[in-house]
């Protein structure tokens, strides 16, 4: 008997190092010494390790999130970015709208690639936690969130387009960049990409950039995304000064 639990007790504890030591090596390492704050290109926080063809998820917010998000990418150039995921939480009609509106305007604006084609897609999610929820039925409604980004994150919406649009998205499913700047469900996203991350199945980059709203502190998702995104944009000096890994590039909102 005492044999048997040493024996659970061993494979526990290399088990708890392994899970430990994969979790270390997926994370991001920042630098955490001279904060971040030189103007570089404001404009330009997409970056793209495969430029021929590239996929990028945005997550969008109701109030001023998605407003902000369109701004910061209003220079968006659908050579560089050949695949875009949009995804809102259920309810937020005004964010698919301006993400509807927004890929209209892209249309014929290819410079470089004539013959390319778009590929974007339009996913609703369920909240993670609505507003005035009850804290005690939240954990479920996260974990329903949670499966619902899993399946985006690996295309499970691709089978339902038409057979031409799905073509597009072959070897396309996960994004090679997820971009971010504050709605709760971005939290729910990032996570699920960490799940990913961990079973080796992706190595989706992560970008946030705080709201322009948040001066002095940042909001409630900036603070537990900050440990896992591979680069966290502020708009203000000081709080690049005030939270180690941050970087200030200038206002992001133009």
């Amino acid at each position: 008997m005492i044999k048997l639990i040493l024996v659970a007790g061993l494979t526990v504890l290399v088990l708890l190092i392994f899970i430990s030591l994969r979790i270390f090596l997926i994370l991001p390492h920042r630098t955490h010494g001279i904060p971040q704050t030189s103007i570089l290109q404001s404009s330009r926080i997409v970056e793209i390790t495969t430029p021929s063809k590239s996929h990028a998820l945005f997550i969008l917010g109701s109030g001023g999130h998605t407003t902000e998000l369109f701004a910061m990418i209003q220079d968006l150039s659908p050579d560089i970015l050949t695949h875009r995921t949009y995804v809102f939480s259920s309810g937020d009609k005004h964010s698919a709208q301006k993400a509807r509106s927004f890929e209209e305007s892209l249309v014929g604006s290819f410079t470089k690639r004539s013959n390319a084609r778009v590929g974007y897609r339009l996913v609703e999610l369920p909240r993670a936690r609505r507003v005035k929820q009850s804290w005690l039925t939240t954990p479920f409604s996260c974990l329903v969130c949670l499966w619902k980004c899993l399946d985006v994150l690996r295309g499970g919406d691709i089978a339902g387009m038409t057979k031409e649009m799905s073509k597009l998205w072959v070897g396309m499913e996960f994004p090679d960049l997820v971009i971010c700047n504050g709605p709760g469900t971005a939290v729910m996203v990032v996570l699920a990409c960490y799940i990913y991350k961990f079973f080796g199945k992706c190595t989706t980059r992560i970008i946030y950039v705080e709201s322009f709203a948040r001066v002095e502190s940042l909001s409630l998702s900036g603070k537990l995304l900050l440990p896992l995104a591979n680069r966290f944009l502020v708009q203000w000096p000081q709080l690049a000064e005030r939270y180690p890994g941050a970087e200030h590039l200038g206002f992001l909102v133009s």
